[in-house]
């Protein structure tokens, strides 16, 4: 991946004929070999991890670091929230 790229690109930069993909660990060699034989740039970026946390790095420093039900309750209720504001 191109080293100027910023986090939020990096994570969710899905465009055209890019997607970003969940797959198991034990799956990942082969998604991997399976678009090296048809020539598809592809990249881990990350890996799934149990807990109550959302958390992403980018080049070693940690860009979001919130608890997943802070996360779901703006996502939820931010629209009502900014109605309500106003």
């Amino acid at each position: 991946m191109e080293e100027a790229v910023p986090a939020e690109a990096a994570a969710f930069n899905e465009r055209g004929a890019r997607a970003i993909v969940s797959v198991t660990p034990s799956k990942l060699a082969a998604v991997l070999d399976t678009a090296r034989q048809y020539k598809v740039a592809a990249h881990q970026i990350g890996q799934v991890t149990r807990g109550d946390a959302f958390r992403i790095q980018h080049k070693g420093s940690e860009v979001i670091d919130s608890s997943v039900e802070t996360l779901r309750d703006a996502w939820a209720h931010s629209l009502e929230r900014t109605l309500i504001a106003k």
